[in-house]
């Protein structure tokens, strides 16, 4: 009986070694992820060529801006008309282009049959 008494408590004291350096590890992370989330917020606010308090008031009023923009109607599709993005749907439907082009790769003014 004394083994598995012995062998028991080694288990259990692994158990609570394991549980310490979980905890300590998840502390560790969630420490890393802060930091980044700090880091990548200076990194946009350098992009954007602001401090960071200024690139919050910024996030702040553009999404107050475009949350009243959906409410008076406009779709995403629209509102992304309206910037003139090249990637919205309704543009592809007004392009003046054949959908079935494609790009040649020799001279159609050539008359060689090859």
């Amino acid at each position: 009986m004394g083994i598995y008494r012995e062998k028991k408590e080694q288990l259990i004291e692994k158990i609570e070694f394991y549980k310490k350096r979980i905890a300590d590890d998840t502390a560790k992370k969630k420490t890393a992820e802060d930091k980044l989330k700090e880091v990548s917020r200076l990194a946009m606010a350098e992009e954007y060529n602001c401090k960071p308090r200024e690139l919050d008031e910024i996030i702040s009023s553009e999404h107050s801006l475009l949350q009243k923009l959906r409410a008076s109607g406009l779709s995403d599709a629209e509102l992304l008309e309206l910037v003139g993005d090249k990637n919205s749907d309704s543009d592809h439907s007004s392009d003046n282009k054949n959908e079935n082009d494609d790009i040649s790769f020799y001279d159609s003014s050539d008359n060689d049959e090859d």
